[in-house]
């Protein structure tokens, strides 16, 4: 009989130790984070429901985040430096376009790396572009980089600096320029079948009409 106990004794304490390690994760608040990244839909999520997706009590989480809205926050702080880093792919925002076709290029490369942006990450996408989209541009700390949102701007003015628009471009084309480029992401976001045009056709497209309007064409 005691032979037969002995497994039972060593299984429950097997367990035990799994339950444990369960609750002790290396890095909890990353992969609270990294949880939230990977979810279908971000902006509807709670602490609870993510911690129980990991294994681990509310009460656990709640030592990482105070809030909601705290993991939120930190989410979309990932979402703004992964825009940022799609966006200095495309273009150095320290060194001015060489010639007219680099200045256009630049405005096609960015409105690019946006729609390829909303396409690989929707969820994220319409987090830090959602109705907290400017609290939570605020409250990011860019330690010293540049902001995703100087980008635009930059591709413009080094459209004007080539001559290939002719005034020095506003808030307000800065503006046209964004709801153009984020319209067609928006369009095309489970709306607009993407066998019909590529991403690159598509920003070469939006781009050049952004132009011929900030040339008064």
């Amino acid at each position: 009989m005691q032979k037969n106990e002995l497994p039972k004794a060593t299984s429950c304490r097997s367990t035990a130790k799994s339950r444990l390690r369960s609750f002790h994760h290396g890095n909890l608040r990353q992969e609270l984070i990294d949880a939230a990244l990977a979810a279908p839909e971000i902006e509807g999520l709670s602490l609870r429901q993510l911690a129980a997706s990991l294994g681990v009590t509310a009460a656990a989480a709640y030592r990482h985040f105070d809030s909601r809205e705290d993991l939120l926050f930190e989410v979309a702080r990932t979402g703004f430096n992964l825009l940022r880093q799609r966006f200095a792919s495309a273009f150095d925002i320290t060194v001015p376009p060489s010639d007219v076709q680099e200045a256009r290029h630049r405005l096609s490369r960015l409105a690019c790396a946006y729609l390829q942006f909303a396409d690989d990450e929707p969820a994220l996408w319409r987090l830090i572009f959602g109705a907290h989209a400017e609290a939570y541009r605020q409250k990011v700390n860019a330690e010293g980089e540049p902001d995703s949102y100087e980008y635009l701007p930059a591709a413009l003015l080094g459209l004007y600096s080539q001559g290939v628009i002719p005034t020095a471009p506003s808030e307000r084309d800065a503006l046209f320029a964004w709801s153009a480029v984020h319209g067609a992401a928006t369009l095309r976001s489970g709306r607009v079948p993407a066998a019909l045009i590529s991403i690159p056709e598509l920003a070469n497209e939006v781009a050049e009409r952004v132009i011929r309007a900030m040339k008064h064409e």
